[in-house]
Formats: C-alpha cells, structure tokens, sequence
C-alpha cells in the first residue's frame, strides 16, 4: 500500500458506534463546549465524518515514510469485532464470556484513544518522566562511577520501539544521559502497553445494559467511556480505573442504552432499568464527563445547568492550531531526537 492511500482522518469515536444516534445514519446532533464567538448555535447538525476527528492523530513515521499502523490496529483489534456485538447488545440479545471481552477490550479502547486521554497521560509524562529517567541515570551514573557497568542489550519490541528516548554514555566522565519527548510517540507507547498489558485486567467484567425511562434520552460524547467512583449522588469523581472493585465503568450505547459494569460485584442491576433517577443521573454524567462535545440524536435541554460551553476565542484559536501542527510538530522534533 502506498503512502497515498493511508487513513490520515483519525476518528477518535468509531462512525459505526455514532450512527447509533443519527437518524438518517449520515448526519448528527453536536454541542460545543467551547465555541469562538456567542452567536455560535448551541445544536449543529453535522456528518459524522466530520466530527470526533483528528487529523492524523495516530499517523507516524518510519525511516521517513508516514504509516497509519495504529488506525489500522484500532479497527481490526477493536472496532471490528465489536461492531456485531454492538448490535446484538441494542437488540437485548444475550452475549457470550467472549464476546463480553471484545466489549471491554473495545471500552478499554475507547477510553484511552481521545484527545481527553491524550491530555492527561501527556500531563503525567511530563510530571512524572523526568524523575523517572532520573532516578535511572543516578543508578546508572553510580555504577559508571564504580566502574561495575556492564552492558546489556535488550531486543527491541514492537512496544518499545515507540519510546523516543535517546542514550548517551561518557565513560571518561563517568557518566550517562537521557533525552526524551514528551509527545505522539509516548503518548502511543502508554497506548499500546495498556491495550496489551493492562487491558486483561478488565476480561472478568460481566456488563449490563441499562435502559433508560420514556422522557429522558442519552446522548454520548467526545469521550463516551466514564470510569466512575460513585458515593452519592452529590458525591461523585471520574476518576476511576479499569480495575477498581467496586468501581464502575459506563458508556451510552445508544439515546435509550448504556453499558454498565461494576468492578468485582456479579448482581443484576435490575433497579438501574427504566429509572427516572438512575436515568436522569447518568444523562448528567454523561454531559458533565464531555471533553469538547456532546452528541446526540436531536437537540437536548438543560445542557447549560449540566455543563455550559465556554465562549473564548483565543482558547479556541489555540487548540486548532495545536491539533492543525501535532504531527508535523511533534514529528518534527522526534526526528531531531536521533
């Protein structure tokens, strides 16, 4: 395949999962949360090919040449399996231990592929890397030092390639140095160690599916998947885990269903189906947990009391340019890494 015909439109929130809330499968509802000018509508109709996309987001580059391995990845190890499963799920078809793993495996997916999770695992690279590093360097520098060093030679994996980090040793002046970007190529490391590594840890969830109350209907969002650590309902974070025991897990499967997990716990959650409470609650989460968006089938009411968009022009301006320069960017310096 030539580098022409790569996917270069990243969808962080598969199209298939979205039309789930489009009426002529084509087109849906979105809501802003941050806008540039007031006069903005607050409900657009757009095409789902044109919302929850990035431009080559996941896009990278070996020996020059820009390959889409991960979009690639996404669809043929999470996307596509999931899809028929989807479908038996909003048909309140019962699933297999199986196809129950596909689910999480497809939740687990989700959760860390948005510009929202993006932002965060960045956040902590950048808080917690250098210590890291530098807590490798001061090992490393006292057995330069002591003249005990010996080196080892890993073989370099599929995972470990991503890391853009770059070693040099001075064995005159006894020591060592590290140099590292905080950028794309980290960001797809986390990616694809916690979607081989840590993603197991959510293959003995039994997931539900809640059905809303006539009168309320769930929109999703830019980031659908809520690790939820619930107290009450005044008492509440997101800042759950895959695999906190008690913990929930949840995503809108459609205006009328949302997957439900609660990590550890095998009841039946029947209580949570035609809720007027449970419902109206989780609607609220599911707008309040919205990164840039919230998507729908048809305009919803009471966004502003839930989660009001923000209106700054220079904070807008500022993330467009920051997503329209990423791969180039980040690219760029990587390359000047090596």
């Amino acid at each position: 395949m030539g580098e022409q015909d790569i996917t270069h439109n990243n969808h962080y929130v598969p199209r298939f999962y979205l039309k789930n809330w489009s009426e002529d499968g084509k087109t849906i509802y979105t809501y802003s949360l941050l806008v540039s000018d007031k006069n903005v509508p607050y409900w657009r109709k757009e095409s789902i090919r044109h919302v929850a996309v990035w431009h080559d987001l996941y896009t990278r580059k070996i020996e020059q040449r820009e390959i889409d391995d991960f979009e690639e990845w996404f669809d043929r190890e999470f996307e596509a399996p999931a899809k028929p499963v989807f479908d038996k799920l909003l048909k309140n078809e019962q699933i297999t231990k199986a196809e129950s793993i596909i689910i999480s495996r497809f939740v687990a997916a989700q959760h860390i592929r948005t510009p929202s999770r993006l932002n965060s695992m960045l956040a902590w690279g950048r808080d917690k890397i250098p210590d890291i590093f530098q807590d490798v360097l001061n090992k490393l520098n006292e057995k330069l030092a002591s003249g005990s060093f010996e080196r080892e030679v890993k073989p370099i994996t599929e995972e470990t390639e991503l890391l853009p980090i770059k070693v040099s040793l001075d064995r005159e002046q006894s020591l060592a140095c590290v140099e590292s970007i905080v950028g794309k190529s980290m960001y797809l490391y986390f990616v694809r160690h916690l979607l081989t590594k840590t993603v197991e840890h959510m293959y003995n969830h039994r997931w539900y599916v809640v059905q809303v109350v006539d009168g309320i209907s769930f929109p999703t969002t830019d980031d659908p998947v809520i690790c939820l650590n619930f107290r009450s309902e005044t008492d509440y974070d997101f800042k759950g885990g895959w695999g906190r025991k008690h913990g929930n897990i949840i995503m809108p499967l459609s205006p009328d269903k949302l997957l439900f997990t609660q990590i550890g716990d095998k009841g039946t959650f029947d209580s949570l189906n035609n809720s007027p409470y449970w419902s109206s609650l989780f609607r609220k989460m599911i707008i309040q947990h919205a990164h840039r968006f919230v998507f729908a089938d048809k305009p919803q009411r009471g966004m502003l009391a839930v989660n009001p968009r923000m209106v700054n022009k220079v904070l807008y301006d500022e993330e467009r340019k920051a997503m329209e320069t990423w791969h180039e960017e980040n690219m760029f310096a990587e390359e000047s890494l090596n």
